[in-house]
């Protein structure tokens, strides 16, 4: 099968630096909340500092791990759930809060990186009994769920990397009698600019963000949780994460190709063959898979939700293909996050990286863009502004790119072996769990 040179393709590349800058001011910008919500009411000390300080903003470093939660969340939610009861606004006594999953009861997703201590949930991680009971006392609901997934690491030795705890509430009055005063405390504190009645922040000697700002050396409020002290019973729920397992692992995707697809064709072939003799990924792959993507989706927000009319995705189709593609500021746009620890050359992108080259290609001969823009986000590159770069992309010759894109769209759907198929770049082979079937090992 002969390969396609999309480096032949490409006739420029430039760097932009402005839309890179904005991206970049986007990301560490964040606007202080206007509402009092469940998580100022978890850590009143930060709460007041960020509204404070907003000019205070975690490195970036740091934003990944929590992107990484948020993007699991997503995933993790759409498929053990559906739609109309996942993220459900709630609010009462002028406290604001956004349950993960609610359908019969608040369910609370958390991913963590250090193991969890089975045995004392209230001592180890009272927050996340604190967070569901708010919840529960908003929406009057005696009981909920705690989700714990916990990234697997050289310190872990659990068997199974999610967790689902059952917690019960008897005393919803109490709950709610505690989240209006610290909210009243909250609010004083920043009527008053004087946060010293506020509890020491359990953040202290622990690389707080607003450690050069805050007064929890000197203050005199003790840390407590008198909210999950308000918890009758907890315990490990095994038959619940048994069902989510299950759930999870019959999500079926859909039966259409994908641009991805045609970019490896290969990849998309043994995928196919998998589900149709029924095989599932592992459930830890699969649970994994979900935490690795989520940190690019803080990025994809600020592509997607800027300026109105600034972003767009445009269907396109060729039985038996569908998919979108991503406009962004009137180009093609795909962000890839490569696992370099150094940024490569420009001149040298289309041969490091022709996955990405052939990806914008074809989304830009699908859509009749002769210019498209990569975004590369490198996540082991340590310094800050070095993490992103931005390149427009100018390429030659649509008609044959798209050519190129239909070819392997008719190969893929005919194929009844992967070597009728072009195959993936060479640095796929060693990680790929096809490569004993494909005959690259």
């Amino acid at each position: 099968m002969s390969d396609f040179d999309i480096a032949s393709y490409v006739s420029h590349i430039e760097a932009n630096r402005s839309v890179k800058d904005a991206l970049m001011q986007s990301l560490k910008t964040r606007r202080p909340p206007y509402r009092i919500s469940v998580t100022d009411l978890l850590n009143l000390k930060q709460a007041y500092f960020r509204r404070k300080y907003p000019e205070i903003v975690p490195p970036l470093e740091k934003q990944q791990l929590m992107w990484a939660g948020t993007g699991f969340h997503k995933t993790f939610g759409s498929a053990v759930s559906s739609e109309e009861y996942l993220e459900q606004f709630v609010e009462a006594e002028g406290i604001v809060g956004k349950i993960d999953i609610y359908e019969k009861i608040p369910v609370e997703v958390k991913t963590t990186s250090t193991p969890v201590d089975t045995r004392d949930l209230l001592k180890y991680r009272p927050t996340y009994i604190e967070q569901l009971g708010m919840y529960c006392a908003m929406v009057n609901a005696h009981e909920g769920e705690i989700i714990i997934y916990q990234r697997q690491g050289e310190e872990s030795s659990s068997t199974s990397p999610l967790l689902v705890y059952h917690v019960t509430f008897p005393d919803l009055e109490a709950i709610r009698e505690e989240m209006r005063r610290r909210r009243d405390l909250l609010v004083q504190a920043l009527i008053s600019s004087d946060p010293s009645n506020l509890p020491v922040c359990p953040w202290l000697h622990k690389q707080c963000d607003y450690s050069q700002v805050c007064d929890c050396a000197t203050t005199s409020v003790p840390a407590s949780y008198e909210i999950a002290e308000l918890a009758e019973e907890i315990y490990v729920d095994s038959t619940t994460c048994e069902q989510l397992l299950s759930k999870m692992a019959g999500a079926q995707p859909s039966q259409l190709f994908g641009i991805n697809d045609i970019v490896f064709p290969r990849k998309a072939y043994f995928e196919r063959l998998k589900l149709s003799e029924g095989v599932r990924e592992e459930k830890e792959e699969y649970l994994r898979s979900m935490d690795e993507r989520g940190f690019l989706d803080a990025l994809r927000d600020s592509l997607r939700y800027g300026a109105p009319g600034e972003a767009q995705r445009i269907p396109v189709k060729h039985a038996p293909l569908a998919d979108l593609v991503q406009i962004w500021q009137n180009l093609p746009t795909i962000l890839r996050d490569p696992k370099f620890s150094s940024l490569v050359e420009r001149e040298r992108l289309p041969r490091a990286f022709p996955h990405y080259f052939l990806r914008l290609g074809f989304d830009c001969a699908l859509t009749e863009n002769t210019k498209g823009r990569l975004l590369l986000y490198y996540v082991r590159v340590p310094k800050e502004d070095a993490k992103l770069m931005v390149y427009d992309v100018n390429f030659r010759n649509l008609n044959a790119v798209k050519a190129e894109a239909l070819r392997r769209l008719e190969l893929l759907e005919k194929a009844t072996s992967p070597l009728q198929l072009p195959k993936c770049p060479s640095w796929m082979c060693s990680y790929c769990d096809y490569r004993v079937e494909c005959g690259e090992a």
